[in-house]
C-alpha cells in the first residue's frame, strides 16, 4: 500500500493534468470561460494538496495553513465555473469555505491540534460542497438528469465531510499516519473527484455543443435566427401550433443600399439591429423571426385569420418608421416594405410560401414602398397606407394607431378572406 504523501502527490498529478486540459480547451474557445474557471479551480486545488503532501519538507505554516487556504479557494472558482455555465452571477458565499478555515486558524487551540484542524477543514469543505450543490440544483444548464446527478454527488460529499468532521474530533488522530484518516479522506476525495469530473465533462461538452449549434443557427449581427435556424424553427412551429393557418411575412428595408452608401456600413448594421429589435419586441408568442439575407427578414406566424398577419406587419412597419436611428451625424428614419402569404397549416410549404410572399413584396415596393401587400388566393391585396402616421407619443396615441390599422385592414379584409 502506498503511503499518504505519495497518494497526495499522485492526486496532484491527476488533478493538475485535468486542470491543464480544461485551460487548453479554453485557449481554443475563449468564449467558453467556464473551462477557464474550472481549470483554475482544479489547478489551485492541486497546488494546495501538493503543499500538504510536502509536509515535513517545507515549513508547517506553508504545508498546513497556506496549503489548505489555497485548496479551499478552489470551491470559489468551481462555483464561478458553474455560475458562468448557467449565465448567473457567482454568489458571495462561494468564498465562505476559505474564510471559515482562515478564521478557525486564528483560534490558538484549533491551530495547534491536528484533529481539530482536520475537523475544521472538513467543516469548510462541507460548506463548499453544499454551495456547489445549491448552485447546481437551481441551475438550468444541460439536462435535469445530469444536474441531479451532480447535485447528489456534492450533497453526498457534503454529508461525508460533515460526518467525518464530527467523527475525527472523537477519534483524535495525531497525523495522517493514522490509516483511518488517510483511507477515509482519500476515498471521499477519489469518489467525489471522479464522479464530478465525469459529470462536469459531459455537461461542459453538451453546453459547448449547444453554443456551437446556436452559432450555426443565428445571425451574428442581429442575434436573430439565420436562414438555417429559420427553417428548423418553422418545422417546430408547424408541429406544435394549435392554430390551423400560417402567415409568412417577408420584410425588405427600403433604400438600404443608399443608407450604406451615404452613412456607411456601421450605420447600416445599426439599422439592421434596430429593425430586428423592433420585430422581436412585437413578435407574437407563436411566431418565428429571422434574417434571411442582406436587408431581408422573414417571419412565420401561427394565426387564426389572415388579418392577424397584416396587423403584425403594419404594427412593425409603423413602429420602425417612428424610430429615430443615430448615424453620428443627423438621426435617420427607415421604412420597410412587407409581403405576406397565407396558407392552411396542413398544406403549408415554406419555400412556396416565401416565394408567394416575395411576389407580394414586389407589389408593395412597386406601389411606392413603405406598405404591406398580401398574397390572397390568385391576387395581391395592398393594405391602404394611413393618411397621417404620427409618432407614438403616449399610450392613447398608440391605441388610436392600433384602431387605425385595424380600420385600414378591415377595408380590404373581405379580399384577404377570399
Amino acid at each position: 500500500m502506498i503511503d499518504v504523501k505519495t497518494a497526495f502527490l499522485l492526486w496532484v498529478v491527476q488533478t493538475s493534468t485535468f486542470a491543464i486540459l480544461l485551460m487548453a480547451i479554453w485557449l481554443h474557445a475563449r468564449d467558453h470561460k467556464y473551462f477557464l474557471w474550472f481549470g483554475i479551480g482544479f489547478l489551485i486545488h492541486a497546488s494546495g494538496l501538493g503543499l500538504v503532501g510536502l509536509r515535513g519538507q517545507i515549513p508547517d505554516f506553508i504545508s498546513i495553513q497556506v496549503a489548505n487556504t489555497i485548496s479551499l479557494l478552489a470551491f470559489g472558482f468551481w462555483a464561478k465555473g458553474l455560475s458562468t455555465l448557467d449565465q448567473r452571477r457567482i454568489p458571495l458565499l462561494a468564498w465562505a469555505p476559505t474564510l471559515v478555515w482562515f478564521l478557525g486558524n486564528l483560534v490558538p487551540f484549533i491551530r495547534a491540534d491536528f484533529a481539530l484542524r482536520v475537523s475544521l477543514y472538513n467543516v469548510a469543505a462541507t460548506l463548499g460542497f453544499a454551495i456547489l450543490a445549491f448552485i447546481a440544483a437551481r441551475a438550468s444548464f444541460s439536462s435535469g438528469r445530469y444536474r441531479a446527478f451532480l447535485t447528489m454527488n456534492w450533497v453526498t460529499q457534503a454529508v461525508a465531510c460533515g460526518g467525518f468532521a464530527v467523527f475525527v474530533v472523537f477519534r483524535r488522530p495525531t497525523s495522517f499516519a493514522d490509516n483511518f484518516v488517510g483511507v477515509w479522506m482519500g476515498t471521499i476525495a477519489l469518489i467525489g473527484f471522479i464522479t464530478s469530473v465525469v459529470i462536469l465533462a459531459k455537461i461542459m461538452m453538451d453546453r459547448s455543443q449547444e453554443q456551437l449549434q446556436a452559432l450555426v443557427r443565428t445571425d451574428p449581427l442581429t442575434g436573430v435566427l439565420n436562414r438555417r435556424g429559420f427553417s428548423e424553427a418553422y418545422q417546430g412551429l408547424v408541429e406544435s401550433s394549435p392554430l390551423d393557418t400560417l402567415g409568412v411575412l417577408v420584410f425588405d428595408l427600403d433604400h438600404f443600399k443608399q443608407i450604406n452608401d451615404r452613412h456607411g456600413h456601421t450605420t447600416g448594421d445599426r439599422v439592421l439591429q434596430e429593425f430586428a429589435d423592433v420585430c422581436l419586441s412585437l413578435l407574437p408568442q407563436r411566431a418565428v423571426f429571422a434574417r434571411t439575407g442582406g436587408e431581408e427578414f422573414a417571419a412565420v406566424l401561427a394565426i387564426s385569420e389572415p388579418r392577424d398577419a397584416a396587423l403584425f406587419a403594419e404594427t412593425v412597419r409603423l413602429a420602425l418608421a417612428d424610430r429615430s436611428i443615430p448615424t453620428g451625424e443627423e438621426p435617420i428614419s427607415v421604412t420597410t416594405s412587407v409581403g405576406i402569404s397565407i396558407s392552411p397549416l396542413r398544406t403549408a410549404n415554406l419555400d412556396h410560401l416565401l416565394s408567394e410572399a416575395d411576389l407580394a413584396l414586389y407589389t408593395a415596393k412597386a406601389q411606392g414602398r413603405n406598405r404591406t401587400s398580401v398574397r390572397a388566393g390568385n391576387r395581391i391585396v395592398t393594405v391602404p397606407p394611413s393618411r397621417e402616421e404620427r409618432p407614438l407619443d403616449d399610450v392613447d396615441r398608440q391605441a388610436d394607431r392600433q384602431v387605425a390599422i385595424l380600420n385600414r385592414i378591415s377595408a380590404v379584409a373581405h379580399k384577404l378572406d377570399d
